[in-house]
């Protein structure tokens, strides 16, 4: 296993034992969903929080975890637990997290405090205020002019370093630069191509080593960046799913603990027909639009059909225990690390979890369509006329039938009496 492989199988490792810890904290089965996200200075939410917003603020307190997919995230505020998030923007920390920050950005800036890990993928990462645990950093730039109590490691294009570390820095990088303030208390091990700019005045604890580097380095930058952002999104992207099909996600689960090979031959089944269903109807005009809305769902069904099998793997592991998040949580992780660290068994590990996971959801639709009737809830009503007024029903009056009921038939002592 290679060192890059290594360091961002520590971070996913990271992560999992982050979201196996989720539960025992009381995991709330709730997302927030709002164009902005914020939480005002003077307020406090006492729950671990679950958001998908256009841009978030953290101004007051949140205690407990926050896991989020956002675009801007600014945190003022103290956040007491750990952050997960996936951002296609900047996340700014100028406050405090109690526990580590975890996830992927454009540009990650620490100007504040976090209490145990830092672990992103992110184009741009800067720390210029305190981790106190571990940095694991992959991306286009690292830059440090705050202090790091114990290791930094990782891959990026450059880094400059010019703050305190507590322990050893070793990483991958294309360009190194220490500068005159720089205090590394352990060794520095960098793999380049080039030699360290280092200045007169930093210092290194122990010893200085330059190692070879393997391969296209840019290349295996990007490839690792994609790699561990596949998976956030993956483990984000299952989290929503199990919580929108809240009825039919433990159905496909259930399907697939009681009877995986049933699931198994569905799923085959499932994967040989849909293509070849995309391919009659292309051949016709009218069938085009019914193909291309069958090939985005084969598309769904590739990224999303192994969810029932890893959470019924990590349920199994689990025995049954922690509830559904945790099991995807452990499930997942696994099966990610198996597919991505061991190639020739990965792609078997994949194609296992698609057909019997795929199998279990089309189990779960169908029994949920036949079990489930219509309710009368979900019919169509006419709305009440706004403001209009409720006239209570004359005594002894009854409401008029259909014509030919037997109260609109006329008695035949009635019709003589009207003779």
């Amino acid at each position: 296993m290679t060192r890059a492989r290594y360091l961002a199988a520590t971070s996913v490792l990271g992560l999992a034992l982050f979201g196996a810890l989720l539960p025992l904290r009381g995991i709330v089965a709730e997302i927030v969903t709002t164009n902005i996200f914020l939480v005002a200075a003077d307020e406090l939410e006492d729950e671990d929080l679950y958001v998908a917003s256009a841009s978030a603020k953290i101004d007051g307190t949140v205690e407990g975890d926050l896991t989020i997919s956002t675009g801007d995230l600014l945190i003022n505020g103290e956040i007491t637990g750990d952050v997960f998030v996936l951002s296609q923007g900047t996340v700014e920390v100028t406050g405090t997290i109690g526990g580590s920050l975890r996830g992927t950005a454009r540009t990650v800036i620490i100007d504040g405090s976090i209490g145990d890990d830092l672990a992103v993928a992110a184009v741009t990462t800067r720390v210029s205020g305190t981790v106190g645990r571990d940095v694991l950093v992959f991306g286009g730039s690292f830059e440090l002019d705050g202090e790091v109590k114990r290791d930094i490691s990782g891959r990026m294009l450059s880094a400059g370093i010019d703050g305190k570390v507590g322990h050893d820095v070793d990483i991958a990088v294309g360009n190194l630069t220490l500068g005159p303030s720089t205090v590394i208390a352990g060794d520095l091990l960098y793999r380049s191509g080039s030699d360290a700019d280092i200045a007169a005045t930093a210092q290194v604890g122990s010893q200085i080593a330059k190692l070879p580097t393997r391969g296209a380095f840019g290349v295996e930058v990007v490839l690792t960046i994609a790699t561990i952002l596949g998976f956030f999104s993956f483990l984000f992207s299952g989290i929503v799913l199990l919580w929108l099909f809240r009825r039919t996600g433990p159905g496909a689960v259930t399907a697939v603990l009681e009877r995986p090979l049933r699931a198994a031959a569905i799923g085959v089944g499932a994967l040989i027909a849909l293509p070849i269903l995309v391919l009659v109807l292309m051949v016709t005009l009218v069938g085009i639009p019914v193909a291309l809305a069958l090939l985005v769902l084969l598309l769904l069904a590739l990224l999303f059909g192994p969810v029932p099998a890893v959470t019924a793997a990590g349920s199994k592991m689990l025995r049954g225990r922690w509830g559904l998040f945790a099991a995807f949580f452990l499930g997942a992780t696994l099966w990610r690390l198996g597919i991505w660290l061991i190639p020739v068994v990965g792609f078997g590990l994949y194609l296992g979890a698609l057909v019997v996971g795929l199998g279990g959801w089309l189990v779960a639709i169908w029994e949920h369509r036949r079990e489930t009737p219509v309710s009368a809830d979900l019919l169509p009503r006419s709305p009440a006329p706004v403001g209009a007024a409720v006239i209570p029903s004359p005594v002894g009056w009854d409401a008029p039938l259909a014509p030919g009921s037997k109260r609109d038939a006329v008695e035949p002592d009635d019709a003589e009496e009207e003779v």
